[in-house]
């Protein structure tokens, strides 16, 4: 991901700074999605894995990277927090 566009975005729902995921927690992300056990802010059930994603500093919602394009949608934040 670009820094710069990295530095530009913000997260939708707390408007703090993104940062890519590690390769750990994407991967605990994606065992997770293949489970049933992600679901995003309104609630259902995340069904495709990301291919990366960005965190929020508070670490409580993930933004998806899906075919290099960044879901920066609110409803659509995947919720990280249990």
């Amino acid at each position: 991901m670009n820094p710069e566009i990295l530095n530009m975005i913000r997260c939708p729902i707390s408007k703090s700074d993104l940062k890519l995921m590690t390769e750990q927690e994407l991967e605990s992300l994606n065992q997770g999605i293949a489970k049933g056990e992600v679901f995003d802010q309104m609630g259902r059930a995340v069904s495709e894995p990301v291919e990366n994603a960005l965190i929020n500093a508070d670490r409580r919602h993930a933004m998806a990277v899906r075919g290099g394009i960044v879901t920066l949608i609110a409803d659509e934040a995947i919720v990280l927090e249990k």
